[in-house]
């Protein structure tokens, strides 16, 4: 989701800080999306807005099928929090998108970071910034925006082209990324390389080290290696605790500060 700025961010005194704080213009934002949703579900008129879908799995499939094949240039997107899925449907989308030539970027916390390990590696496009939204801006002129929880506890998302909302987000995005820094810097690599995320999210789901060399076609001594790997770069003592911390388990937040891949992705 990356994006040519020209001419499109905030002044300097925003970018430095000293314009309206990215947290009152995100409870701004999610204010005026929330009031929208109520009115919808109590069976009010929202033009331009109506609920795109309830819970992961569904939000998921219908950003797949309603909005990523009409979006023609850009996907920008600010994920506060992007958790570790050994089978994200997402990622499928994104690859449509990418290889159909989409602008995309994606703004996350740091806290992201420790959460999910694999996340540098398997988004070059990622920033660490403020996010303080869950928003998904396409073209500049449509957003998906998360609204509140399900009676049922499940999240939701909203499709929207209403200007007052469109204008919010687009604002946001742009005052975020004036804020944000690259996950993997400027002349450095990833942590991890394509084949080693693979293998991380087959020692999740518990697939056999057999069975993942088998699908690579590689030896299982190479798997041994790439596990291996896995686990000094995470900075934890064997494959178990490895899974653990994939996963974002509480050994992760014990030992995020001396990991490797952390160290990577913070230093110049």
């Amino acid at each position: 989701m990356t994006s040519p700025m020209s001419g499109a961010g905030p002044g300097r005194d925003q970018a430095h800080g000293r314009g309206p704080s990215l947290a009152a213009a995100a409870v701004e934002l999610s204010a005026v999306v929330n009031a929208l949703a109520v009115t919808s579900l109590t069976g009010g008129r929202t033009p331009g807005f109506r609920r795109l879908g309830v819970g992961a799995e569904q939000i998921e499939r219908n950003l797949a099928t309603a909005v990523e094949p009409v979006t023609r240039r850009s996907v920008w997107s600010i994920q506060p929090i992007i958790h570790f899925d050994p089978v994200d449907i997402s990622r499928t989308t994104n690859a449509r998108s990418v290889e159909r030539g989409l602008s995309m970027l994606t703004i996350t916390t740091e806290r992201t970071l420790r959460l999910n390990p694999l996340i540098s590696s398997e988004k070059p496009d990622l920033q660490v910034g403020p996010a303080q939204f869950q928003c998904i801006l396409a073209d500049e002129t449509t957003a998906v925006v998360a609204g509140p929880l399900s009676e049922h506890g499940f999240s939701t998302a909203w499709l929207t082209t209403r200007s007052d909302v469109v204008d919010r987000v687009r604002s946001l995005w742009h005052e975020t990324l004036a804020r944000s820094r690259p996950a993997v810097p400027e002349g450095t690599s990833p942590p991890f390389t394509p084949r080693q995320c693979l293998v991380a999210r087959r020692l999740v789901v518990g697939t056999k080290d057999a069975a993942i060399a088998r699908e690579l076609g590689v030896s299982l001594r190479t798997i041994a290696a790439e596990i291996s790997h896995l686990v000094t770069q995470l900075g934890v003592p064997n494959r178990a605790a490895a899974s653990l911390a994939l996963r974002g388990g509480t050994q992760i937040s014990e030992v995020s500060t001396h990991a490797p891949y952390l160290r990577s992705v913070h230093e110049p």
